[in-house]
């Protein structure tokens, strides 16, 4: 798997559908085969959605 944003494989498994990307400390959540939700984590722990913009292949 790679980041969508910052296109590194340093990617952790963290739950079902879940990853963290230790390049951008960023969650990734898999919606589908086709929609990701990327999220920050903030210092308390609460995730902040962020808006990334896919290119379609």
């Amino acid at each position: 798997m790679q980041c969508p944003l910052c296109h590194t494989i340093d990617i952790g498994k963290i739950g079902t559908n879940r990853y963290y990307c230790w390049h951008c400390l960023m969650e990734i959540c898999l919606v589908s085969r086709r929609e990701t939700k990327m999220f920050y984590v903030e210092p308390d722990g609460s995730l902040v959605p962020v808006a990334v913009e896919q290119k379609s292949s």
